[in-house]
């Protein structure tokens, strides 16, 4: 991930071997969570919107919660900011399904449950660019991180987009992490 740092580099994947078992909150009305927290400590924070937005106290939630906070100080010791913005979102339908880049420094991206978060090489990026298709899309494997660099740190950010999934029946479990300003 320390890759990432590289002004060459615009995407770091780390294929982490082990995922979160976390799928019994899908059958759970959950809220999707957007909290602005600490990057040093953000237990307290996420913690309390966890419970705010319908989290139920359980191991899945544990461990999804260890792992964000892992993630926090990850992503905390790539790019330092004071504060974090969290999103845990649960997508059912065509979130961000175009491909784009985004108006960040850097962020951090990892899918729980469902497919995860594809991205086109700079090769594809003129032809997204003239509204064909790209010839080849990448997508991260659940539990995958992705950390991309946006258009306030490069010039060439990576060009990516949820998995158009409406109508499909499927549901992803997503964690965005993003530097907070304020």
């Amino acid at each position: 991930m320390q890759r990432i740092l590289d002004k060459s580099c615009n995407l770091a994947v780390w294929k982490r071997s082990k995922t979160i078992d976390c799928s019994s909150l899908l059958n759970i009305d959950l809220e999707n969570v957007r909290v602005r927290v600490p990057s040093g400590n953000p237990e307290k924070l996420l913690q309390r919107e966890l419970d705010r937005c319908g989290f139920p106290k359980s191991v899945a939630r544990a461990c999804l919660a260890e792992d964000i906070m892992d993630l926090c100080q990850l992503f905390g010791e790539m790019i330092p900011h004071p504060k974090i913005e969290v999103r845990i979102e649960l997508v059912t339908g065509n979130s961000c399904w175009k491909f784009h880049s985004d108006y960040v420094e850097m962020r951090l991206i990892t899918t729980y449950i469902g497919r995860g978060t594809q991205w086109v090489d700079q090769n594809d990026t003129d032809r997204i660019a003239d509204g064909l298709e790209p010839l080849h899309i990448n997508e991260l494997e659940p539990g995958d991180v992705g950390l991309f660099k946006g258009k306030l740190k490069t010039n060439q950010p990576v060009i990516h987009r949820s998995p158009p999934i409406e109508g499909t029946g499927e549901k992803r479990l997503l964690l965005v992490l993003n530097p907070a300003e304020g």
